[in-house]
């Protein structure tokens, strides 16, 4: 279902993003600036991108604006679609007062205005206090197929009613229990019930990936995939 550009915690070279590709455009989950490089370097041929933020941390959204400002001169539109009216306010002042994009160089949405076909909605997540009520995952709907990206967050519970068998389940997890994290160590034992429930499971945003692979070892549970050219 989903690509990922990175699938590394804050503090990885290649920090979490993932993408798909629909209607002619290409869909971001986040943009960190090590993800903008490969976008950049991929020179995708497509008729737009957009932008799904999960939440403002700098590793999820710090590549935002130089995608804008590169996809003006490439021609491509760009819209970032934020999950609430105050995180379309925050990313506004980091792409048009910070970096100084130009306003007509892109669109800025929240969830509920966006209508595309593989687009469901955004859930709420507790994650970062100084970000309280700002974090969220999204529900998608891609080749008809339900598919539930957590983004950062310390808790599954949010997305437990949208899993089923046949759904697929991007989830973040930590080897190090910070508390705004799913540590590893406590939700192995959710994600064998899920994929023996038949649910598709992929660990990103991970920060030690020899860790949680060797965790997973011979569980079902897979990371999720790297894009290769």
């Amino acid at each position: 279902m989903l690509q990922f550009l990175g699938r590394g915690s804050a503090f990885s070279d290649e920090q979490n993003c993932a993408f798909f590709e629909a209607d002619d455009g290409l869909v971001l989950l986040d943009c960190p600036m090590s993800a903008f490089h490969k976008i950049r370097h991929m020179q995708p041929q497509v008729s737009s991108i957009t932008v799904l933020v999960t939440h403002t941390h700098s590793d999820h959204c710090g590549g935002i604006p130089m995608l804008i400002h590169l996809a003006w001169h490439l021609q491509i539109p760009v819209t970032v679609v934020a999950p609430t009216a105050e995180v379309a306010d925050d990313l506004r002042y980091l792409i048009e007062r910070l970096d100084g994009c130009n306003p007509a160089a892109y669109t800025l949405l929240t969830a509920d205005a966006l209508h595309a076909d593989w687009f469901r909605g955004a859930v709420p997540v507790k994650h970062a206090e100084t970000l309280a009520g700002r974090c969220f995952g999204y529900l998608l709907r891609i080749q008809e197929t339900d598919v539930i990206y957590t983004g950062d967050t310390a808790s599954l519970a949010p997305f437990l009613p949208y899993l089923h068998a046949g759904a697929y389940l991007y989830t973040e997890t930590a080897t190090f229990d910070s508390g705004v994290h799913l540590f590893i160590d406590d939700l192995l034992p959710e994600l064998k019930r899920l994929t023996e429930a038949g649910v598709h499971v992929y660990l990103m945003h991970l920060d030690d990936e020899d860790a949680v692979r060797n965790r997973i070892a011979g569980t079902g549970i897979a990371l999720a995939p790297l894009y290769c050219k």
